[in-house]
C-alpha cells in the first residue's frame, strides 16, 4: 500500500528534487547533481542486457508491488550492519518477487554508499556474488571505483566526513515495465553524516535487476525520475 499525504504526495520528509540527488549509474559510482525539477543525466549509456521474458510486469502496474505474494519490502533485509555477510545474506533470503529485487538493491546500496569504504577484498566478494555477468564491466568493478573516486557524493559530505544511507525514511518504486525476472528499482535513502541523520540531504540510486543462478542480481545502474520517486515511491516497512 503507498503511503500517500492529503494532497497525494509520498509521506517523504524531504523534496528529493530540492536537493542534490546522488546517482550510481551504468558507468559505475558517480554523482548526478540536480535541482528543482530535473533529473539527473547518466554519464554513459547502459551496455545492454539479454531481453527479458514477455510476461505479465512483477510490480504490477501501480509500481508498488501491490500483485506479489511476498512481505512488502523493510529496507533491512539482511540486518542492520552495512557489510559483506548482510548483502550476501539479503541476495540469500530474498524471493523471486519484485519486493525481492527491491531489497537486494536495498542491501548493495547501503553497503555501497558508504565512507569510510569497504576494504579491497570486500568490494571484489560483493562484485562476484552480485553483479550479474552481463553488467559492464566498469560498473561490476566496485574495488576499481572506490580506488579512483575520492569522494561520490560530489561535496553533499565534506572530504573526509563518514557517512553511510538510512532508509528508516526511504522509498522504493518498481518500474511499470519490470518482468517477473528483470525488475528495475529506484530507491531513495537519508544520508547520515557523521552519525547524524541529515534532513535535508537525500542519496538515489537505481538498478536493474536480474533473476539468474537463483537469486537477484545486479545488470546495471538506471537513470532515477526523482519527481516520479518522491510522488509515488512506497515508504520502507522497517528500514535501517
Amino acid at each position: 500500500m503507498r503511503m500517500y499525504t492529503a494532497s497525494g504526495r509520498s509521506r517523504w520528509p524531504y523534496v528529493i528534487g530540492a536537493v542534490v540527488g546522488v546517482l550510481a549509474i551504468a558507468g559505475g559510482i558517480a554523482y548526478a547533481s540536480t535541482r528543482g525539477g530535473d533529473t539527473p543525466a547518466a554519464s554513459s549509456t547502459p551496455s545492454s542486457s539479454p531481453s527479458a521474458p514477455s510476461a505479465a510486469p512483477s510490480g504490477g502496474t501501480s509500481g508498488s508491488g501491490d500483485n506479489e505474494d511476498d512481505v512488502a519490502p523493510t529496507g533491512c533485509l539482511g540486518g542492520p550492519d552495512r557489510t559483506v555477510a548482510m548483502v550476501l545474506a539479503a541476495q540469500k533470503d530474498a524471493k523471486h518477487t519484485a519486493f525481492g529485487a527491491v531489497e537486494v538493491a536495498t542491501a548493495f546500496y547501503r553497503w555501497l554508499w558508504q565512507s569510510p569504504y569497504p576494504s579491497q577484498s570486500d568490494a571484489q566478494q560483493v562484485s562476484a556474488a552480485v553483479m550479474s555477468p552481463s553488467a559492464p564491466s566498469s560498473f561490476a568493478d566496485i574495488a576499481g571505483q572506490y580506488a579512483t573516486i575520492k569522494n561520490p557524493t560530489g561535496g553533499i559530505v565534506p572530504d573526509g566526513v563518514p557517512f553511510y544511507t538510512s532508509t528508516t525514511n526511504g522509498l522504493w518504486q518498481i518500474a511499470e515495465t519490470s518482468t517477473p525476472d528483470r525488475v528495475s528499482v529506484s530507491l531513495a535513502a537519508g544520508y547520515v553524516i557523521d552519525g547524524a541523520l541529515s534532513p535535508t540531504e537525500v542519496a538515489v540510486a537505481g538498478y536493474n535487476m536480474v533473476w539468474e543462478q537463483g537469486s537477484w542480481h545486479i545488470a546495471s545502474g538506471i537513470n532515477v525520475d526523482q519527481t516520479k520517486l518522491a510522488n509515488g515511491g512506497t515508504r520502507y516497512t522497517g528500514g535501517c
